[in-house]
């Protein structure tokens, strides 16, 4: 399947469907990418306590160095955390947002680009995130 895929260091971000984003870390292993969106499937399923209503905070921080992190918390623990993002992907992210869902999961490096797991082993979670948006403001 083809889709367009942004990279920033160790971070993927590819637009799916009807441009929605789907964005996580990207690997060499196939295994280890497997493991790590499982991962973030089982903290969703325990944070959510199989009821799919409990919030989940998505957070857009600064870090020290001018770059940005994404973080997927809930009331008590995080579940996903990706870091180092530049300030021209966190624009193209945001601007994919505009239907305010997007897709965490987990890519594979392979020959002909990325694969993306969502698309081809089904996992990754949805996300609707309507006002994280506004709380990020860009550096001018």
């Amino acid at each position: 399947m083809v889709y367009r895929s942004i990279v920033s260091g160790d971070i993927a971000l590819a637009f799916l469907g009807d441009n929605i984003p789907a964005i996580g870390p990207r690997f060499k292993s196939r295994e280890e990418a497997v493991k790590v969106a499982r991962h973030y499937l089982e903290g969703i399923n325990k944070l959510s306590c199989d009821t799919r209503e409990t919030p989940v905070q998505i957070a857009l921080n600064r870090q020290d160095d001018g770059r940005y992190s994404l973080v997927v918390e809930g009331s008590r623990q995080i579940v996903g955390k990706l870091a180092n993002l530049d300030e021209l992907f966190m624009k193209r992210f945001c601007r994919g947002l505009k239907k305010q869902l997007f897709i965490l999961t987990c890519f594979v490096e392979e020959v002909d680009g990325l694969e993306c797991l969502v698309l081809t082993e089904g996992l990754g979670a949805v996300f609707y995130a309507p006002d994280s948006m506004r709380k990020w403001r860009p550096r001018i």
